[in-house]
């Protein structure tokens, strides 16, 4: 026989879960939340979580930049926007779960960082 302290304890650990999914689920209600925009060198770019590119804009500042120093702002900015974006989704997680969840590791794992950083660093060059 479970005592009525335990059975108490555990119905007050399924409501709480209850509503962290509840917070979760209403975090996919307002994807633009955490869309994050960035401008580098004339280029303006805004980018959701997971690096999908969802706007794009051009300074004339920009149009005087060589093809190839376009292309490495324009993926400086995409780069730098996916960071933030991510940043913002995992701190909002974060909030909604009540930290039991480092969601910052999460998306470090998911996210070969490496394979990007190379590509940046030699269009830098």
């Amino acid at each position: 026989m479970v005592s009525e302290t335990t059975q108490e304890w555990f119905r007050g650990l399924v409501r709480e879960t209850q509503a962290r999914f509840g917070e979760l689920s209403r975090l996919q209600e307002e994807p633009e939340r955490f869309r994050a925009p960035v401008e580098r060198d004339g280029v303006i770019v805004t980018v959701a979580p997971g690096g999908n590119l969802v706007g794009l804009s051009l300074e004339p500042s920009a149009m005087r930049l060589s093809a190839e120093e376009l292309s490495a702002a324009i993926l400086r900015a995409q780069r730098d926007g996916l960071q933030e974006a991510n940043r913002r989704y995992a701190a909002a997680v974060d909030e909604a779960t009540g930290r039991a969840v480092d969601v910052s590791a999460l998306v470090t794992q998911r996210i070969d960082t490496s394979a990007l950083r190379d590509h940046a660093e030699e269009l830098d060059r």
